[in-house]
C-alpha cells in the first residue's frame, strides 16, 4: 500500500487554482492523502505570497489561459526570494497536447497532471516525486528538475552535467567539452548578473560577486588558469570599488567580454589567452590607481 510507505503528515502542500470547486477537491484529496497542512490560493500572486510564508513541500499550480501558471513556475525556480527553489512542482491542466506538456516541462515542473485527477493518480505521482526527486539543475537557460529521464548507454554526444560520470576510454574530446561547457555556463551567469547590476540594482553587486566566485572556482577546478586570473581580477575590481559604491560600466562590460572571449578561445591559443588575462590585470591596476583604491 502506498500509504504504508509514504507518510506526508509532516509535509505542507499549496494548491493554486482559480476554480474554487476544483481547488477544494484537490485540497481535500491532499488531506485524505495525509498531508499535515494544505492551503489554497485563487491567483498566482496569492500563491506566491503563501509560498513565501509557508515554504510548502509540494506545490500544485493550475495552467491558466493567460500563462500565469508557467510564469509562476519560472518565478519559483529562479527567484532568490524563493524559500526552496527545488520544491516539488506540479502543473494541473485540462490541456493534454504534447506541446503543452513540453512547455510546462521547459518551465521547470516536476510533473504534469491532467484534470480531472483521481485521488489515486494524484497520490502516486506526488509520492514518486517527493520520495525520488530528480536532481535540481541550475543553468543560465533553465532551472528545475533534471530533464534527462533515462540514461542511454549508446549516447555518443558530449556530457555537460557537472555530476556526469567521467568519460570512457574514448572520451578525451568529451572531457574537454565538459570543461568548455562548465566555463561558458559560469560566464553566461556572470553576464546576466552584470546586466542587472548596470540597471542600478544594489543587490546585484552581491550577485555579481557570487557569480564571479563560482566562475573562479570552476576555472580552477578545470585547470583554466587564464580564466581564473581574469575572474580574480574582476573580483578585485568589484571588491575595491564596492566600498566606494562606484563602478565604471565600461570596465565591467570590458571584463565580461574578455571573460567570454577566454571561455571560447581554445587552449591551443595559450599565448593569446594569457595576453587577454594580463590585459585585464593592467586595466584593473590603472582604474584602481585613478580611483585611489588599494591595488592589492
Amino acid at each position: 500500500m502506498l500509504g504504508a510507505v509514504f507518510d506526508p503528515s509532516e509535509l505542507t502542500a499549496l494548491v493554486a487554482d482559480q476554480n474554487h470547486f476544483a481547488r477544494h477537491i484537490t485540497l481535500e484529496q491532499l488531506r485524505l492523502m495525509g498531508f499535515g497542512r494544505v492551503t489554497g490560493a485563487s491567483s498566482s500572486e496569492e500563491a506566491w505570497t503563501l509560498l513565501l510564508q509557508h515554504n510548502p513541500d509540494v506545490v500544485l499550480l493550475e495552467w491558466t489561459e493567460d500563462g500565469d501558471g508557467l510564469d509562476l513556475v519560472r518565478r519559483i525556480r529562479t527567484s532568490e526570494l524563493t524559500p526552496n527553489r527545488a520544491v516539488s512542482l506540479f502543473m494541473l491542466s485540462a490541456r493534454g497536447a504534447q506541446r503543452d506538456v513540453e512547455a510546462a516541462r521547459q518551465a521547470g515542473v516536476d510533473g504534469y497532471l491532467r484534470k480531472p485527477i483521481s485521488g489515486l493518480a494524484l497520490q502516486r505521482r506526488v509520492k514518486k516525486i517527493v520520495t525520488r526527486p530528480q536532481p535540481f539543475v541550475d543553468t543560465p537557460t533553465y532551472a528545475g528538475p533534471c530533464r534527462r529521464r533515462r540514461q542511454d548507454p549508446a549516447y555518443q554526444g558530449p556530457w555537460r552535467r557537472l555530476d556526469d560520470a567521467a568519460p570512457g576510454p574514448n572520451g578525451p574530446e568529451e572531457e574537454v567539452d565538459v570543461k568548455v561547457q562548465m566555463a561558458r555556463a559560469r560566464v553566461a551567469a556572470l553576464q546576466g548578473a552584470v546586466g542587472h547590476m548596470l540597471t542600478g540594482n544594489p543587490q546585484a553587486v552581491r550577485d555579481v560577486y557570487k557569480a564571479l566566485s563560482e566562475l573562479i572556482a570552476v576555472a580552477e577546478e578545470i585547470g583554466d588558469q587564464c580564466l581564473a586570473l581574469g575572474g580574480r581580477e574582476m573580483a578585485r575590481y568589484i571588491k575595491a570599488q564596492g566600498a566606494l559604491g562606484q563602478f565604471n560600466n565600461d570596465v565591467l562590460q570590458t571584463h565580461v567580454s574578455a571573460l567570454h572571449q577566454l571561455a571560447h578561445l581554445p587552449n591551443a591559443l595559450g599565448a593569446e589567452r594569457q595576453q587577454v588575462a594580463q590585459s585585464l590585470r593592467r586595466m584593473v591596476d590603472k582604474k584602481l590607481r585613478q580611483a585611489g583604491s588599494p591595488q592589492r
